[in-house]
């Protein structure tokens, strides 16, 4: 049976391509998913496609942690924040209230295919 992802409590962001000398950030994972939806979505969609969005956002998130795609590559962060690879992170950006309420609510579910 395969193993269960654990949603991490961290996670580590590369601010540029994945091989650049960006710097890494660590940060919650909930405050990353925030981060991301707050960049990726419109907080004025119905609040429908608003959980979609975000349960996709979280998915790809843990993808890239549960198989450790960079790690396994060398590289000691989980993602980048370079949308030619991953989901676009904005360190320090202001987050939207209900997207912020709406991932505190669903930051530990996610996508699963068996």
């Amino acid at each position: 049976m395969p193993a269960t992802p654990v949603v991490p409590e961290t996670i580590t962001v590369h601010l540029g391509q994945p091989g650049s000398s960006a710097r890494n950030v660590e940060v919650p994972f909930a405050a990353y998913i925030k981060n991301v939806a707050s960049h990726e979505i419109y907080p004025t969609w119905p609040e429908a496609a608003l959980r979609a969005n975000i349960l996709a956002i979280i998915t790809f998130a843990q993808n890239r942690i549960f198989t450790e795609w960079y790690p396994s590559q060398g590289y000691n962060f989980n993602i980048t924040n370079n949308t030619a690879y991953d989901q676009y992170f904005v360190y320090g950006r202001n987050i939207f209230t209900n997207i912020s309420r709406l991932v505190d609510e669903l930051f530990d579910d996610y996508l699963r295919r068996p």
